[in-house]
């Protein structure tokens, strides 16, 4: 009997264990989510006012996140895991008990800060679950399973709160983290903690907004998210007014999210056939580009009260989330790639929390447009921007070539069973070889005035083009070559091509007769 292929990833373990625990804690949270509607606004009879106090207590934490992540990235990612999930657990049968509104946001509130700081250790576990170049293919993973759960959560909770009690369903949910906590028990691997631990809080926080802002890519990458994430907010925010505004009644509200979701799998999907091939931000202005054109097709409708087949209006949004996954998969593998492990926390945090303060205040903003110029009128000026940003993504930064994040530090506690690995030699593979390049440290360097700054991919690809290297001739094995290179094998590498170049015509034979497969270009 032939067995069957587990795809990618999910052949590992360690990672099928982390799988498994997003995906019932994802469809946990979903169910948690439509049973605190229906307690504040049906059992206690809250308004506006309460419903407000509860969303605020999930978000604000956010905003805490960074400095939450410098205490995730001092402790192995494993027992963090295993106590948030505990804690989680506690807190969500709190809600069970939970005498009223202020009550249940008080524990909502710790519950979410929680939740931040296990997210973040789950992104850590990522990075010593898999190996570098499986990266791309667990976040397709990930990202498709967190859609499909989209889909069935809130049909589930509806479901479950029609025959329970909302107070049941927070007991359902408290199961989902317990299963989460024996997940993580069951886990081999494990991070290790920061190699800077014994310094300063603040030296640590400092070293993540550093990094950040000290790589190009993250620079940009997290201009672009801001700028993306405001603008999708001022009309996500507007969903409840936008479906009548097209003639739809309000229960397409909830076929709008499934078909989103449903949209969002099937993008994730094709994303895992071609993102490797893919340059992250040409793939996003992509993105960007066909959301924009879906929203000023939107906008224009309701400015111009057209009415359209509800079904047609489906397949419409069915086409903004497979749009929406080139987003939502090229993201996180950028952050992995531009990032070493011990980092993975303090940037993580800092990546999400940014934009998550503009999408705080963009629904106010909204809310103040939608007065003014009117639904219609604010969908075509979000469409119109998110158009101009796919232009400016795609024309500075387009040319940034597929990102391969940097091998993670032995993980501390690893054992499958086959006895120890045999110790790789060091070193970069010729480059002509075409051997997979093995190294046995992450390429993390150490610059004056900063104690963990990384050399970044897009630090090297910069280098090497100004010395006249032409990457662009270099196959993809050679391209893997250069881009894991330490900062001081490029200096190197440098070094002896402008000893080449100076020796003349002596030897510029060996230099330009064969760009792709002689030593140096």
């Amino acid at each position: 009997m032939s067995r069957v292929r587990v795809p990618g990833p999910l052949a590992g373990r360690d990672f099928r264990l982390l799988y498994t625990s997003t995906v019932v804690s994802g469809l946990g949270d979903w169910l948690d989510q439509v049973a605190l509607l229906v307690l504040v606004t049906t059992v206690w009879h809250g308004g506006a006012g309460d419903l407000a106090l509860v969303v605020a207590a999930s978000m604000l934490p956010l905003l805490a996140t960074p400095f939450l992540a410098v205490l995730v990235d001092r402790r192995p990612s494993r027992p963090v895991l295993i106590l948030t999930d505990l804690v989680q657990a506690g807190l969500t049968l709190g809600l069970v008990f939970a005498p009223g509104v202020y009550w249940a946001a008080g524990l909502v509130l710790v519950r979410s800060a929680l939740g931040s700081v296990g997210g973040l250790a789950g992104q850590i576990q990522l990075r010593v679950s898999v190996p570098p170049d499986g990266i791309q293919a667990a976040t397709v993973l990930l990202q498709t399973a967190m859609q499909s759960v989209k889909i069935l959560g809130p049909a589930l909770g509806g479901l479950l709160v029609a025959f329970m009690s909302p107070r049941a369903v927070f007991a359902a949910n408290a199961c989902t983290f317990l299963v989460g906590v024996i997940a993580a028990r069951a886990l081999r691997s494990t991070s290790s903690p920061s190699r800077n631990a014994d310094l300063h809080y603040f030296k640590e926080l400092g070293e993540g907004f550093r990094h950040v802002f000290g790589s190009r890519l993250l620079r940009s990458l997290l201009f672009v998210m801001c700028s993306l994430m405001f603008v999708v907010f001022l009309y996500d925010s507007m969903a409840a007014l936008i479906v009548p505004a097209l003639g739809m009644g309000t229960s397409y509200i909830g076929y709008m999210v499934s078909a989103v979701g449903l949209g969002g799998v099937v993008g994730s999907l094709l994303m895992g056939r071609f993102a490797g091939r893919l340059r992250p931000f040409l793939t996003m202005a992509g993105s960007v580009l066909a959301i924009g054109c879906i929203i000023v097709a939107i906008g224009f409708a309701i400015f111009r009260e057209i009415r359209i087949d509800s079904s047609i209006w489906l397949c419409v949004i069915f086409l903004l989330g497979i749009a929406s996954a080139g987003i939502l998969v090229t993201f996180p593998s950028v952050v992995h790639s531009e990032t070493p492990v011990e980092l993975t926390g303090r940037v993580w945090a800092l990546m999400n929390s940014v934009p998550a303060v503009l999408n705080v205040l963009a629904p106010a903003l909204a809310a103040a447009l939608v007065m003014w110029i009117g639904l219609g009128s604010l969908l075509l000026l979000a469409g119109i921007a998110l158009l101009l940003t796919a232009v400016v993504v795609a024309v500075r930064l387009g040319g940034i070539p597929p990102t391969v994040p940097p091998p993670a530090a032995p993980p501390s506690g690893a054992d499958d069973g086959a006895g120890p690995a045999e110790e790789p030699t060091p070193g970069p593979a010729p480059l002509n070889s075409g051997a997979t390049h093995r190294e046995t440290r992450a390429p993390h360097v150490k610059r004056a005035g900063s104690s963990t700054e990384e050399i970044t991919m897009a630090d090297k690809i910069d280098k090497l083009a100004e010395a006249g290297f032409a990457l662009t001739d270099a196959n993809d094995a050679q391209q893997a070559v250069l881009k894991s290179l330490t900062e001081d094998e490029i200096d190197v590498l440098l070094s002896v091509k402008s000893r080449v170049e100076a020796a003349g015509s002596d030897v510029e034979g060996h230099s330009v007769s064969d760009p792709s497969g002689g030593y140096l270009w």
